[in-house]
């Protein structure tokens, strides 16, 4: 499917909001690829620069390798040893053609190889170089080692999931990865704005755990408030009851009731009218306080009936509920076929082999469709030094190396 013309491409099909910018990607495993890939479904021209032989390190996490292909469609992957004079060169080379720079190595690390912003600024100085990292640039945590898990625990939220008596529990998935990832892009679009009215460019610091405390704005507020943390309390929502998970006779749905018109749609279930008449329900703040009661009268009601029969009494009375979907029920779900909310890539490149991956919540906005499947490890060498040098070029370096 690799099908994408160059920078230069005049195709008047239709190329994705970001059509004509160019990000050099220096990232691997997952925030930086995730947000570098989702520019290059906005139409961004996405140059993944990998070491030689090895590449990003998520090509060998697996089989399936499905944090490799899940986040590195409609990008260019070519080999470039930054440890190399020739590899610096070439990024160098690179960065005098593009707007943007994604890397998300350890704080320190781009400058002890040269390629840090402030030297990246005097060859290009409207560049936006983006670095994103566990711990942000600065701050007494700034150079530990951080990955997903790491921040998934010192950010409070593995605290507040799980089951009230049971382990803290993270994420069923890698949530400090993908909103580090998005806040880098939406820092980037801003700082592209901004460009448009000064000329200069501008250095991003991402941390994940700043991302990752927008998540929690609720439970740090009511904290910071009251003097009070909130406890675990699984699937429930601690501020309202009920509002949870229900085992019916056949499997798990989720319903909530968050205001008095819900409450009263509610018991107008012939099974809960009961309910209608115990003074300690009657309001909002009694059916939280007393919650625990009011479940077990619930519970027990729900557990007589399949989930279906309970499903389509609480549509009927207008009340939020879905069932609790496998992963097989949710990738043939007809609402989420008909909506396009998964695409297809090939990978390995050339091999035949098709998976399915989410797709692009932005496509209205993005270029149609995925341009590029993910690439082989220097898949397009050769291409992009082509497009450097010229034509018949392989290795030969241009300029003064100003590292």
């Amino acid at each position: 499917m690799d099908t994408v013309n160059s920078h230069e491409d005049t195709n008047t099909e239709r190329k994705g909001a970001l059509a004509g910018i160019r990000v050099i990607d220096v990232s691997r495993a997952l925030a930086g690829p995730y947000s570098t890939m989702l520019m290059g479904d906005l139409g961004a021209d996405i140059i993944k620069l990998e070491m030689p032989g090895t590449g990003d390190e998520s090509r060998y996490w697996g089989p399936p390798f499905a944090t490799y292909m899940s986040s590195n469609r409609n990008k260019r992957s070519i080999e470039a040893d930054l440890h190399t004079a020739e590899g610096r060169q070439i990024f160098f080379d690179l960065v005098r053609t593009a707007d943007i720079v994604v890397e998300n190595f350890r704080p320190g690390t781009m400058k002890r190889f040269g390629l840090d912003y402030e030297t990246v600024a005097k060859i290009k100085p409207d560049i936006i170089y983006c670095s994103i990292s566990a711990y942000g640039q600065t701050g007494p945590m700034a150079h530990r080692p951080g990955i997903d898990l790491m921040v998934q625990a010192v950010s409070g939220l593995m605290s507040q999931t799980g089951e009230k008596d049971g382990r803290a529990m993270k994420a069923g998935g890698p949530v400090a990865d993908i909103v580090g990832g998005f806040s880098a892009v939406v820092s980037i679009m801003a700082s592209l704005m901004e460009r448009r009215e000064t000329g200069k460019g501008r250095y991003i610091d991402i941390a994940m755990l700043d991302a990752l405390m927008m998540v929690l704005n609720q439970q740090i507020v009511t904290y910071t408030a009251t003097g009070k943390p909130y406890q675990r309390v699984g699937n429930a929502h601690p501020l309202m009851a009920p509002y949870e998970s229900f085992p019916a006779s056949d499997r798990e749905f989720v319903m909530a009731v968050t205001n008095e018109k819900a409450w009263k749609a509610f018991v107008s279930i012939p099974e809960f009218a009961f309910l209608d008449d115990i003074p300690e329900f009657k309001k909002q703040i009694d059916r939280n306080i007393n919650r625990v009661k009011m479940l077990e009268m619930i519970y027990a009601v729900f557990r007589q009936k399949p989930a279906e029969h309970w499903l389509a009494e609480l549509d009927k009375r207008g009340i939020p509920s879905e069932p609790i979907l496998t992963l097989p029920e949710v990738v043939t779900m007809p609402h989420i076929l008909e909506r396009g909310s998964l695409m297809e890539i090939e990978y390995p490149p050339g091999s035949g082999s098709r998976v399915t991956i989410p797709g692009m919540p932005w496509k209205d906005v993005a270029a149609p469709g995925v341009r590029r499947d993910p690439p082989g490890l220097g898949q397009h060498t050769q291409e992009v030094l082509e497009e450097l040098y010229g034509p018949g070029h392989s290795a030969k370096l241009s300029g003064h190396n100003p590292a």
